[in-house]
This record gives structure tokens, C-alpha cells and sequence, in this order.
């Protein structure tokens, strides 16, 4: 039996880590720009546009804590943006969720 080895190279974004097959797209990633943080871990935030909680299909509005910050990653449109993930308890059931939006989606809560 033979063993066949394909040996693939990919080029790789300096600040994304998203890989490509040439050279001339992972240098255009990197001329993108980055989007500066607008929020930190622990910062207290609420959502803009609605959810829908899953047990009573009721909209809501949460407040929540931002536990991770993921990224920058690359965006088709914005150049690098960063995802916040978001710890918040569901006013209508009660149920504690996690889930990740970009800046533009959150507004800090003051305290």
C-alpha cells in the first residue's frame, strides 16, 4: 500500500488568524481595520433589539455581564471586529443564558 502526503499551504492573517490559499488575501485582511473594544469583561450591559424567550414566546430585554471577548476576527464589511460574549438571566423563565453579540448590538448599563 502506498501512502500519499498532500502538502497544502495556506497564508494566514497576522491579526485574525484566518487562513487563506494565497498570499495577496491574507495581506488584504491585514490592511483592514480594527475595531477598538468598546466594552470589557465584567462590564454590565443590555441588548437593543429584543429577544424571544424560547419557553414563554415573549420578547424581552435582558441585562447581563460580558464574561469573554472574542476576537478581533474578520469581518466581510467592518475590517476586524470583536464579539462579546454575554451571561444574562431571562426575565420571563428565569433561565440563564449565554450568548455573543458585536458592540453595536449592546448598550452599557451605568451603575
Amino acid at each position: 500500500m502506498k501512502k500519499i502526503v498532500k502538502k497544502v499551504i495556506t497564508f494566514q492573517c497576522g491579526i485574525c488568524r484566518t487562513e487563506y490559499d494565497k498570499v495577496s488575501d491574507a495581506q488584504e485582511c491585514e490592511k483592514k481595520a480594527i475595531e477598538i473594544k468598546k466594552f470589557t469583561k465584567g462590564d454590565q450591559v443590555s441588548n437593543i433589539v429584543a429577544r424571544i424567550c424560547k419557553k414563554t414566546s415573549k420578547s424581552y430585554t435582558f441585562k447581563g455581564v460580558i464574561v469573554k471577548i472574542i476576537g478581533p476576527m474578520a469581518s466581510d464589511y467592518y475590517g476586524h471586529l470583536f464579539q462579546y460574549q454575554v451571561k444574562f438571566k431571562c426575565p420571563q423563565c428565569k433561565e440563564i443564558s449565554e450568548a455573543r453579540y458585536f458592540a453595536p448590538e449592546l448598550k452599557k448599563i451605568n451603575r
